[in-house]
């Protein structure tokens, strides 16, 4: 049986600290695939703050070419709209029957778990969680589920929002993104 992360995000953009996850729990979890779920539409999210869903998934889709086991998912694309992550996975775990799904998440996204569709299907996969700088401990009740564990993933002081910033101030943001998506964003 293959084994598969599924890492769902709006990657607006992907940055080093989506990438530093991914690799960590490809050989934590001796994942066969970690594939970047590119989200068009998260029902958590003010879409009129979010890029273009195609200029996202091609800056994903650039980075994914130069790896091996990362994955660019542009499953949600061919889904209806707003994207749930429980429809989602209903979806994949029905067209690959051969693999073990292991969902990746971020702790503070673990905090408001209770709060999306269907979120008793989705605790009915392995949920790997790492954690989030900043964020207030013990305010979590889904934690010590059985299917959710906690890892001891690298914490990076890089964000999505942060890069989006720097970019409005025309600030650099080398360092913060991979290469390909740097080129992409223009070379600030």
């Amino acid at each position: 049986m293959k084994k598969k992360g599924l890492f769902f995000g709006t990657f607006d953009p992907l940055h080093n600290g989506h990438v530093a996850i991914g690799k960590y729990f490809i050989k934590k979890l001796e994942l066969d695939e970690l594939w970047l779920v590119v989200t068009p539409l998260n029902p958590f999210k003010n879409i009129e703050n979010i890029s273009d869903e195609l200029k996202r998934l091609e800056m994903v889709k650039s980075f994914c070419r130069n790896q091996k086991q990362i994955i660019c998912s542009r499953v949600e694309f061919e889904l209806s709209k707003p994207n749930y992550t429980a429809d989602t996975l209903k979806f994949i775990v029905k067209e690959n029957l051969d693999t073990k799904f292991f969902v990746i998440l971020g702790e503070d996204n673990l905090n408001s778990l209770h709060l999306w569709k269907d979120f008793d299907k989705i605790l009915k996969h392995q949920i790997c969680v790492y954690p989030r700088k900043n964020l207030k401990k013990g305010m979590n009740n889904l934690i010590n589920h059985k299917r959710v564990k906690l890892y001891d993933a690298p914490t990076m002081d890089i964000s999505s929002t942060l890069i989006r910033d720097l970019i409005r101030k025309n600030k650099s943001i080398k360092g913060l993104v991979p290469e390909e998506i740097f080129d992409k964003m223009g070379k600030i």
